[in-house]
């Protein structure tokens, strides 16, 4: 994790990742401090340079949203909460089973991580509205690359955190970890084609900061072609 938040629009900035982490967000909404996703936790102390190079810190965040559970996306959630208590976010799909011991759609086991019990207090469903005073974000279920993967529109904005459902360049998530389903990914990126939004901030590359419709598109046709032959 080596670049600095990039700044989007006010109060929301994205930080690029070029490790094994994933890309995160930040949003300032008057006394909200919120996280879209945290990356694998291994960046803990440069994520915390970064948060107060604009104002805020690990110790700020109230909120953490995961636009799924895969470690890299959340393996940042555990050096916060041992020290702060965000609230986290997370779709049902996965938070349940979490909320009941069972970690195993985080794929920590696969890449030999230890992740501990977690507590879930924000269950997400399709619809959801998190309303963070000037910021406002609607959850849309978009299963494909997991059982729970979510994308959120910041209401108001044109903005689209895809997660790693839609990438740039015509890239989209895989499908091959448990939970994964080739055809609900096709169909998830069918819907985000068919969506108004300006920008697009995906879970890993870089941000749509143009055409980003097209490229969402262009993925769309790509995973029709290459999932469903």
């Amino acid at each position: 994790m080596i670049n600095l938040f990039d700044k989007i629009a006010d109060s929301i900035y994205f930080l690029v990742s070029r490790s094994m982490d994933s890309n995160i967000t930040f949003i300032k909404s008057g006394d909200h401090h919120i996280l879209i996703d945290t990356g694998t936790g291994m960046n803990y102390a440069a994520l915390d340079k970064y948060l107060q190079n604009i104002g805020s810190s690990h110790s700020s965040i109230t909120d953490i949203v995961l636009t799924h559970s895969h470690i890299d996306h959340i393996g940042g959630v555990i050096p916060i909460v041992e020290s702060w208590s965000p609230k986290i976010h997370l779709h049902k799909a996965e938070a349940e089973p979490i909320n009941n011991g069972n970690m195993s759609q985080t794929l920590a086991d696969t890449f030999g991580a230890d992740l501990p019990p977690l507590t879930i207090e924000g269950i997400l469903e399709e619809g959801t509205i998190l309303d963070f005073g000037d910021i406002k974000m609607k959850v849309y279920h978009t299963p494909g690359h997991s059982l729970g993967s979510i994308c959120l529109m910041i209401l108001d904005t044109g903005i689209l955190i895809t997660g790693d459902t839609l990438f740039p360049g015509g890239s989209f998530g895989r499908t091959d970890f448990p939970g994964g389903n080739e055809r609900s990914l096709v169909n998830s990126l069918k819907r985000i084609s068919e969506m108004t939004f300006e920008v697009g901030l995906p879970g890993h590359m870089n941000s749509m900061k143009f055409n980003a419709k097209k490229s969402a598109n262009a993925s769309y046709q790509m995973a029709k072609q290459i999932l469903l032959h």
